[in-house]
């Protein structure tokens, strides 16, 4: 079988979408996207919420012997404002089927696994509300933020059923290179 020139040139730009990036000399190749499983979601919306500020007053515990002192931050954890309007980034994770879009305006596919991941499909009703096992039920892959206890953006994610009350955060996974896998049990 012979490629011709013109044919080998698709069969290379269809594998490749051009990015252009804010410097109209930068070009950043992606590969395109694979076609969404059912148990794929088609994109994922990232909710970033400001830390929350205690009171320097109310919080120290100076003189008073109220609160322990705290010799590392490593014995805190971050605490969010979820009272604040979060930073919404959407991505896509793969491409729906018959051409259609990932709708990240509407809620009637969307899936808010906590309050920093709400996962998007190209057709919820694809996916079971009846689940069946005991582990893990969604899985959400991505860049580990610099804290190491969520994403900074989703690579890959899988939802085997729709929990009906909710999720259950589980141990965070390593996962290969600087991702992390968040891990998810219906309630």
């Amino acid at each position: 079988m012979r490629l011709n020139c013109s044919s080998f040139l698709f069969s290379l730009f269809s594998v490749f979408v051009f990015v252009s990036a804010s410097d109209d000399s930068d070009v950043q190749l992606k590969p395109a996207l694979s076609q969404c499983k059912r148990t794929s979601p088609c994109g994922a919306t990232l909710s970033t919420y400001p830390l929350l500020e205690p009171d320097a007053e109310e919080s120290s515990g100076f003189g008073s012997g109220a609160a322990p002192p705290v010799y590392d931050e490593i014995l805190t954890h971050e605490i969010y404002d979820l009272n604040a309007t979060p930073e919404l980034q959407n991505s896509t994770i793969c491409s729906c089927p018959e051409d259609t879009v990932c709708d990240f305006e509407s809620e009637k596919n969307a899936v808010k696994i906590d309050y920093h991941v709400t996962l998007r499909f190209c057709n919820l009703e694809s996916i079971s509300s009846v689940c069946k096992r005991h582990d893990v039920n969604v899985r959400v892959i991505g860049a580990a933020q610099a804290s190491g206890d969520s994403v900074q953006e989703v690579s890959k994610a899988m939802m085997f059923c729709n929990c009906p009350n909710g999720f259950s955060r589980q141990p965070v996974e390593v996962w290969e290179g600087p991702d992390i896998s968040l891990n998810y049990k219906c309630l």
